[in-house]
């Protein structure tokens, strides 16, 4: 099956919001396959798992020339067309030599010599990375854990439509049959898209401005003793000065200049797909937001 197959099928699941999980593994089924295939392009090595395979196919490129006998030839030839005998590397690992071999698509300009532009540059860089680790986890879980994982079909859903989707349509650029893509993202899929974003981001303020009105409500009924209690928090005592991105900032519940955002590093059961989380927390009223809420109320 094409890859283009699964990506129109993650789609219609994804704007009809029918069986929203299955788009998501979709999506990160079509993101693996075409980092894989634009890596595979650049040379087959660079798909190879390096634990068993990787001499085994520099080997077989150096000497597949020089076979004289055509039946041998044909036969090498053959099992690295089907890679029967091949392992790739698994999502995190194309993560990283993606953004080796390619940057992850944002390119660092050597002429550029600003610090701050590549301050920006690399962040973004960071950001996207992050992104494609968060698409993964979010496969893991519904994969594996779909009976305990939670799935917030609206943040998550901007999060395709924000970081995933941009990051697809630039790697289709990148590949060798890109034609076979040309008809998926067509003026009816854009405005389906468009519709749904408008739709998710109406969802994600309502959401939002309740849990405010909840949480200025509780404020409202708190000890002034234990008020002025937490005012005292340092938060350099709970937390590492690498992980505070910012603090001492107001808070949209309670008003305390109180509220911090941190980037904090989590680990899965298996502890093999962790990832850095960017929360916001207030120690005086206990309003806690996630990055997809920071970045709606404008303090990200």
């Amino acid at each position: 099956m094409h890859t283009s197959v699964i990506l129109s099928e993650a789609l219609r699941y994804f704007i009809d919001s029918e069986h929203f999980e299955l788009s998501v593994v979709l999506f990160a089924v079509a993101v693996e396959r075409l980092m894989k295939q634009r890596l595979c392009e650049l040379d087959d090595v660079l798909v190879l798992d390096k634990n068993n395979s990787v001499e085994h196919l520099v080997r077989f490129k150096k000497l597949q020339d020089k076979v004289k006998n055509i039946q041998s030839r044909q036969n090498l030839m053959t099992r690295k067309e089907r890679r029967e005998t091949f392992l790739t590397i698994p999502y995190n690992e194309v993560i990283s030599r993606y953004e080796a071999m390619f940057n992850l698509n944002i390119e660092e300009d050597e002429a550029v010599t600003d610090k701050h532009e590549l301050k920006r540059i690399r962040e973004e860089r960071d950001r996207r990375k992050a992104a494609l680790v968060r698409l993964g986890n979010m496969r893991n879980n519904i994969v594996h854990y779909f009976e305990y994982y939670y799935f917030n079909p609206v943040d998550e859903g901007l999060f395709i439509l924000n970081e995933i989707l941009p990051f697809i349509r630039e790697m289709i650029q990148e590949v060798s049959d890109a034609y076979k893509y040309e008809d998926i993202f067509n003026e009816t899929v854009f405005e389906k898209l468009k519709a749904k974003e408008e739709e998710l981001t109406r969802q994600q303020s309502d959401t939002l401005s309740q849990k405010i009105r909840e949480k200025k409500e509780e404020y409202s009924e708190l000890n002034p003793e234990l008020i002025e209690e937490r005012k005292k928090i340092n938060i350099r005592s709970s937390y590492d000065e690498r992980e505070i991105v910012r603090d001492s900032m107001e808070c949209p519940a309670c008003g305390n200049a109180s509220f911090c955002v941190l980037k904090l590093y989590t680990e899965s059961e298996d502890d093999l797909s962790g990832q850095f989380l960017t929360v916001g927390r207030c120690f005086v009223c206990k309003l806690e937001l996630s990055e997809d809420e920071l970045k709606n109320t404008g303090m990200l």
